[in-house]
């Protein structure tokens, strides 16, 4: 079967077919066949995926919204056209819509058709809304066109960032469509009062992938504001042949976030440069380091020191990503520690079972030292 054509097989969907099937099935029940045919093609093309969850965005919105007083007449004929036109078959559902979006507007004086202040309802966006604990990425409509094909993003996404500063950090996406592996980066920076992207990454689309890198200047914002609009960046040729990224509508959010656990007591502030469990340091023959993340967490704020942890999980050979955790997680500290940019230090835990997962081997230098050492005075 052609892509884009409709079929009268009750088993097998194209996109028009889908997309008719998907209006019907928001006020009446698709029976057994339909049904089927429906989930496996959804299964299978994220396109009708983001036209049905468009689709129910639009309806929830309008049953939501308050009418207000419209002559009866009005609603009537309305009304009547709907039915007649659901019961010769056809997009019944899109008449129903319809008719109340009309019926709003003559209320509202045919006035611009809004939901809580958002964009105008419209049908067949692709709706996409992305977050971690340090980065939001939502937009209207959006798609990457590389390698000949269109990419819509995935439900099914792996989503990830690295926390970094209060101006660097990232968004970074993995998912499969067309049997391939499509990413997305978006790599934030800034200079103390404004924040804004400085690099972009998307993977040019074919089956033994690289990435096409763009620099400059993007979405910028004063620190901890959203920005919000249309993003259209052009990536250059070569492998694959040009790219291009849309989002269209789109909320972009660089989030604070503080993953550092306070001692009870007073606190010690790390210089950038200082490295206690390095030789000479504070902590080098302590033991920490061989400890569960959970032992080392207790004995590390006893004795006073700011933590801030990350999880690193491997995702490939020479990828992965980085977690940041205001406790403890579970798994195996795995480097010598660093100073954050808020003086605490940052312990790097790889999750038991991750090639990285071995642990810190207790320095040759430190005789009897070990798991169960006794840590030494501190060095304020």
């Amino acid at each position: 079967m052609i892509a884009g054509t409709t079929t009268t097989d009750p088993t097998v969907f194209g996109h028009e077919a889908a997309r008719e099937a998907i209006a019907n099935a928001l006020d009446f029940p698709l029976d057994t066949d339909a049904r089927a045919a429906l989930d496996a093609h959804l299964d299978i093309c994220p396109g009708c995926r983001s036209f049905a969850a468009a689709a129910g965005r639009d309806a929830a919105r309008l049953r939501e919204l308050d009418f207000g007083p419209v002559p009866e007449a009005v609603r009537a004929s309305v009304a009547m056209a709907a039915e007649k036109r659901r019961r010769a078959g056809g997009l019944g559902r899109w008449v129903a819509v319809g008719a109340t979006a009309a019926i709003l507007l003559i209320g509202l004086g045919g006035g611009v058709l809004m939901t809580g202040g958002g964009p105008a309802i419209g049908i067949g966006g692709n709706h996409v809304d992305w977050k971690t604990n340090v980065v939001r990425f939502e937009a209207d409509d959006f798609w990457i066109d590389a390698n000949g094909q269109r990419f819509y993003g995935s439900p099914k996404a792996d989503v990830h960032s690295d926390p970094g500063d209060a101006t660097y950090r990232t968004l970074e996406l993995t998912w499969q469509e067309h049997g391939v592996e499509m990413r997305m980066n978006l790599y934030f920076t800034g200079d103390g009062s404004t924040t804004w992207i400085n690099e972009l990454r998307v993977y040019d689309g074919t089956s033994t992938p690289i990435w096409k890198t763009v620099t400059g200047r993007y979405a910028a914002v004063p620190l901890e504001a959203t920005w919000t609009g249309d993003l259209d960046v052009d990536f250059p040729g070569s492998n694959g042949g040009p790219a291009h990224l849309h989002a269209a509508g789109a909320t972009i959010e660089s989030i604070p976030f503080d993953a550092v656990t306070e001692p009870r007591g007073s606190a010690i502030t790390l210089g950038q440069n200082d490295r206690p469990f390095a030789v000479g340091g504070a902590l080098h023959c302590s033991g920490i380091l061989q400890m569960t993340p959970q032992a080392a967490e207790r004995t590390l704020l006893g004795l006073g020191y700011q933590v801030s942890w990350r999880l690193n999980t491997t995702t490939g050979a020479n990828t992965g990503y980085a977690e940041p955790m205001a406790h403890a997680p579970a798994g195996v500290i795995i480097d010598e520690p660093v100073p954050g940019t808020h003086g605490e230090l940052v312990v790097f835990v790889a999750p038991k079972g991750d090639p990285r997962a071995i642990a810190v081997p207790v320095p040759a230098d430190c005789l009897g030292g070990g798991p169960h050492a006794s840590p030494p005075a501190t060095k304020r």
